[in-house]
């Protein structure tokens, strides 16, 4: 299946504690967390566009870094991440398109075969994890309401849908204003498709504490 891939690299994640986009971070001497989020996809055959989505003051850095990869290209994020995933869907000349973050970079090619697999019949799907702690409603800083753990499960990347479909329910939500937790949320907002949940990885963690960086 041919699909394209917008890698979301325009944060700063200043959790982390680093003075610079932890994306840039060295994991060894030889890649930095986006080499690596960038490199399975690169080797994949099925991903013949990747949309790198960077900060502005950073787009000739990372456009300099890529550039001999000739399906790599790059362009600037919005004010939210939000309107940066729409900002590399403009971009997307694929039918079929993931949501990546670029501070995600232990994705496993059996996690990503079993996206592509789930695409053949679905258009919508994203990793998921169940969760091991209790979940708890919290209202002005009282619980209202436990949920059931076994239901209860935390959304990973990639996020993948058909192109258009997520396009569309975009342009949506653009149009009303409304900023959602993830992708996902828009096609449960914007349309009538049951987003399929893929088994992930614990592993697949998004660097976000210093601790990660370990």
């Amino acid at each position: 299946m041919k699909y394209s891939v917008c890698v979301m690299a325009a944060g700063m994640g200043s959790r982390t504690q680093l003075n610079y986009n932890k994306v840039f971070y060295k994991l060894n001497e030889e890649q930095t967390v986006l080499d690596r989020c960038l490199s399975l996809f690169l080797e994949d055959e099925d991903c013949h566009q990747i949309i790198i989505v960077s900060a502005l003051y950073e787009k000739e850095y990372v456009s300099d870094l890529y550039k001999e990869y000739e399906k790599i290209e790059v362009t600037t994020g919005g004010d939210t991440r939000q309107q940066s995933v729409y900002n590399g869907l403009l971009k997307v000349t694929s039918p079929y398109v993931m949501i990546q973050d670029g501070a995600r970079p232990y994705l496993k090619k059996e996690n990503l075969q079993a996206l592509k697999e789930t695409l053949k019949t679905e258009d919508a799907c994203l990793l998921m994890v169940p969760s091991v702690d209790t979940s708890k409603i919290v209202v002005d800083g009282y619980v209202k309401e436990t949920l059931v753990r076994s239901m209860v499960y935390n959304a990973q990347t990639p996020q993948c849908f058909k192109t258009d479909l997520l396009r569309s329910c975009h342009k949506k939500a653009l149009k009303d204003h409304r900023i959602g937790t993830d992708d996902a949320q828009l096609i449960e907002w914007y349309s009538n498709v049951k987003v399929k949940m893929v088994l992930g990885d614990e592993s697949n963690i998004k660097i976000t504490h210093p601790k990660d960086l370990l």
